[in-house]
């Protein structure tokens, strides 16, 4: 991954973190005040957990992809330095 790409990278990865924490805090809040069945719990919790979940996912293999091509290009790149007379 070029230098420049890698801080954006790591700066979109904690605003996610930031806000999935704010989305979770904003449901453990929410059912402290409502008085539903744990049933009702579950969902919410679903709800709130398995983007976060599916984030972390994307998060990982955007990076694994990044850091693979980063990878190719470099010895693309001193390949050709190699080769050139």
């Amino acid at each position: 991954m070029s230098l420049p790409l890698t801080p954006i990278f790591w700066l979109a990865i904690a605003l996610i973190a930031v806000s999935q924490v704010a989305i979770l805090r904003s449901t453990v809040r929410a059912m402290r005040g409502a008085t539903s069945a744990s049933a009702r719990r579950g969902i919410e919790w679903a709800y709130a957990i398995v983007p976060a979940v599916a984030l972390v996912v994307a998060l990982a293999a955007t990076w694994q992809s990044t850091r693979t091509h980063a990878t190719r290009l470099d010895l693309e790149a001193r390949a050709s330095q190699t080769s050139a007379p």
